[in-house]
Parts: structure tokens; C-alpha cells; sequence
């Protein structure tokens, strides 16, 4: 494995310019539905909007670059009274040296470990100044540019590497991101923490300390999660088998690889690779049955089963209590039991039951957060929803910036009223020690109007003005 890493130097790879054009555009635009084929750098000089990869949407405004892989859709919207931004595109092509004689080939993709997003730079305005500068020299207002703009590219590309930010500000560490390309390319094979350290050029113990700080986790622990990422999309294709997965992966055997899974995504990789056709039900007081509806996905069952006061106040003897309680829980569960769920998506709410529910279908507790959006994508994962659930973001989104900035749509407020209410109900529902008469379930079942479900549809239509495109 050691003698395949000077493969990472990357000596034999040569990123080289393929076209720039300067953009601008006036106020109510958008660019929609379109494809990438080369990679892109885009520098944002002046306006803002938001800027959707991929149905992921980023706000971007003057001073930004972005990194654009092929293959990527864009779409864009802007409200600024004037919009400008400098497009790059490049090739990357592989070198190989046969019989003396230097070949070139395209190559799939650039030789850094950048994904596609916004690029966070210590140093934005020289990283404009800088591109900007080799737009001029595309452009041919210096005698030397022929030779000049390749170079000018692999400068500006060794500069932003040299002053990318985690996500956490820190500076990137190169020897932490040589590491991450390793783990990548050789994620189906053996890694051991020395050989990460090795390639980094640093002890293992400092290079565990340098890699928790950059990214928040141990090595290990990253190496696990780009191995599961792997895993499922290997999972989701057709005919896939479970044990060549884990084989593939690096991993010993497909138990292993399987407790892993599932302490990573809560279900069992059995159960995620039929996750589109799994028939789900909820067992919920915050509401997660009107989010799989927002997913255009009906539960076969929603049940609440927390604390009601109003059953527990009327009535007054012990023994009658707890005959009711288990009444309403046995006929809750039997409800449940009749739906035949292939899984249950619960809240802490249903913690104390939760040996009951693992009889009836595997069980994932979701833990409510300040921000829907969280609990809303996890759901997505757990269902197979990903790509309506994030076109469902992006239209909303969209849609606010259009109608303006201050607006909020009712969807939004439908669901951020649904989080506020989420994190009251979560603080009251803190779980009393077991053997608590308090703790009631209510009667609860689909309750409330689910909101209207996704669908693909086109977006609003925006009057779009004159496009001025220079230097192509």
C-alpha cells in the first residue's frame, strides 16, 4: 500500500485553463437546470442571492468562491440591483511519461480533495485580486499571456489551498488532507493509524491531536464515517449483497460492517437497502408524522403516547390509574402491532416504551434540535427521501428570496413553529424515573393537517433581463 502513495504527489496531474468569462447581470434573474462539465471556480464580485448545487443551497455574495464539479446542476437567484461574477474553467489532465515521450489524457477530476461548495479563505480579497488578475491576462491586456495563464491558474490554485478554513475557521492542515486523500483511495483496504501519521509526516499521537482539532473527530472515527458514506451508495443499487459490500469497504466481515452501520445511522443496512419501500410508522409528540407528509410519505400509524394531564387528573385511586394506563398503552400498541411497520421513527416521548415498540419493528429515536431542518433531512435519510426533501429546502428558499427577503412562506412557518414546539414539548418531556404513575399516553392519532407533500415542479417564472458575457 506504501508504494502506491507517491501517486498522491500528484506530479504526473496538470490542472490547465480552459476558458473565463465576467458575468453581469441586473436586477430579477436566474439561472436555472444548468449541467457542469469542467470544473468550475466561481468568484462572486458584487450582489448576493443564493446559489443551489445540486439541490444544496448556499447564500453567496461578493468576495465568495465556489468550487463547481462537473456534473453538478446549477441554480441561482438574485435580487440585487446588479450581479457580476468571474467564471473559470479548467481541464485536468493526467501526464504519463511513455518510451520518453510525455502524453496527456484527461483526467476525471482535479487532483485536490475539494468538494463542491463554498471555499473558505482567510484571505478573500486576495483571492479575488488574484483571479481577477488572470481574467486579464485571458483576456490578453498582457503581451505574455499565453504562458503566463497557466501559471497564473496553478498559483491561484496553490493559494487557496495554502489558505482554505475548516469548517470550524481553523486553517487547513496539509498533512491532515494528504491523509484524507489516502484514506479515500484506500478506504477498502487495511489503514492503521501509523500510516496515516507516516503520511502526514507527523507522530501519532500528534497527528490524532492535529486531526480531532480540524475535524472534530478522531481519524478513525472519520475513516468509519467515508467508509459507511461509501456503503450507502452501494446499498441502494440493485442486486447489491450485503457481504461484498463489507468487503469492499475494508471491513472483516458484514457483522462488523453492520453494527457499525447502524451505530452511525441508527437502522441496520438490511433495512436501509429497502428504505424506499419501507412502510413506516411514528410514535411521536412532536409531530414527526406531518414531516413525513411534508416527505410526501403517509405513516401506516401515528401514535403520541405522552403524558395527559387531562386523563391523569380524572382519575384519583392508584389502582385505577395504572388498570387505564395499561389499557391505553395495550391498545395503542396493538394498533401499532395490526399496522405492521417494517419501522418505527419515535421521539424521547417514547423511550419508556421502547422495549415494547423493538417487539413490534426496529426503532429509531430522533432527539429534537433547535433547527427542523436537521430533524427533517434525517427523516429523508431514514426513508429514502434525500432528494425530495432537499428540492423541498431549495424551493423554499428560492421561493422567500423572490418574494423577498423579509417574507416567509407558510411552509416555514408552519414548520418552525412545528421546531419551537418540538424543543417545549422535548423540555417537558423529560423522562421520569420508571415506575412514575405520571407518565400517561393521550389518544392522539393524526391529529392536525398534514402540510402538502412534495413534488417536482417547475419554479416560479422571473422576468429575466439581458445577459452581458465578456472575454468569451
Amino acid at each position: 500500500m506504501n508504494e502506491s502513495y507517491p501517486q498522491l504527489t500528484e506530479t504526473s496531474s496538470l490542472p490547465l485553463l480552459s476558458s473565463m468569462c465576467r458575468v453581469r447581470r441586473r436586477r430579477h434573474f436566474r439561472v436555472q437546470g444548468m449541467t457542469v462539465t469542467r470544473p468550475i471556480l466561481c468568484l462572486i464580485l458584487q450582489g448576493k442571492g443564493l446559489l443551489a448545487l445540486d439541490d444544496i443551497v448556499h447564500e453567496a455574495q461578493a468576495g465568495e468562491i465556489f468550487m463547481i464539479k462537473p456534473g453538478i446542476t446549477i441554480e441561482a437567484v438574485s435580487h440585487s440591483e446588479m450581479t457580476e461574477f468571474l467564471i473559470l474553467r479548467m481541464e485536468h489532465m493526467h501526464m504519463k511519461r511513455v518510451r520518453g515521450q510525455w502524453k496527456m489524457t484527461p483526467a476525471p477530476s482535479l487532483p485536490s480533495d475539494w468538494q463542491t461548495g463554498k471555499i473558505r479563505i482567510r484571505n478573500e480579497q486576495q483571492a479575488a485580486l488574484r483571479m481577477s488578475r488572470l481574467f486579464d491576462s485571458y483576456r490578453g491586456e498582457h503581451a505574455d499571456h499565453f504562458i503566463s495563464i497557466h501559471s497564473q491558474l496553478h498559483e491561484l490554485l496553490h493559494f487557496l489551498s495554502e489558505h482554505r478554513l475548516e469548517a470550524n475557521l481553523e486553517k487547513v492542515d496539509p498533512a491532515v488532507e494528504r491523509s484524507i486523500i489516502y484514506m479515500r483511495r484506500f478506504m477498502s483496504e487495511g489503514i492503521s493509524m501509523d500510516q496515516l501519521a507516516k503520511i502526514a509526516g507527523l507522530t501519532p499521537s500528534s497527528y490524532s491531536r492535529s486531526f480531532k482539532k480540524a475535524k472534530g473527530m478522531s481519524p478513525t472515527d472519520y475513516l468509519n464515517q467515508l467508509r459507511i458514506e461509501e456503503a450507502k451508495k452501494q446499498l441502494t443499487k440493485d442486486h447489491c449483497v450485503l457481504k461484498d459490500v463489507a468487503e469492499s469497504l475494508g471491513y472483516g466481515n458484514e457483522y462488523y460492517f453492520s453494527r457499525k452501520f447502524k451505530q452511525l445511522l441508527g437502522i441496520a443496512p438490511s433495512i436501509y437497502m429497502k428504505k424506499h419501500r419501507l412502510r413506516v410508522a411514528t410514535v411521536s409528540s412532536i409531530g414527526l408524522d406531518e414531516q413525513l407528509c411534508s416527505l410526501g410519505l403517509q405513516p401506516v400509524e401515528a401514535l403520541d403516547m405522552s403524558f395527559n394531564a387531562n386523563i391523569n387528573q380524572s382519575i384519583t385511586a392508584t389502582a385505577a390509574k395504572t388498570v387505564a394506563q395499561t389499557s391505553i398503552i395495550t391498545n395503542m400498541l396493538d394498533r401499532l402491532r395490526r399496522a405492521k411497520p417494517d419501522l418505527i421513527i419515535g421521539d424521547a416521548s417514547c423511550e419508556l416504551y421502547n422495549d415494547h415498540l423493538k417487539n413490534i419493528a426496529p426503532v429509531v429515536i430522533i432527539e429534537a434540535t433547535a433547527d427542523w431542518k436537521q430533524t427533517f433531512l434525517r427523516l429523508a435519510e431514514l426513508t429514502g427521501r434525500e432528494p425530495q426533501a432537499k428540492l423541498y429546502l431549495k424551493q423554499m428558499a428560492l421561493q422567500r428570496l423572490e418574494a423577498g427577503v423579509s417574507h416567509t412562506s407558510h411552509q416555514e412557518r408552519k414548520h418552525t413553529a412545528w421546531a419551537e414546539q418540538a424543543n417545549t414539548r422535548a423540555a417537558a418531556c423529560a423522562l421520569p424515573p420508571r415506575g412514575n404513575t405520571a407518565w400517561m399516553p393521550s389518544r392522539r392519532i393524526l391529529k392536525g393537517n398534514p402540510v402538502e407533500p412534495v413534488v417536482a415542479r417547475s419554479s416560479v417564472h422571473v422576468k429575466q433581463s439581458t445577459l452581458r458575457v465578456i472575454g468569451q
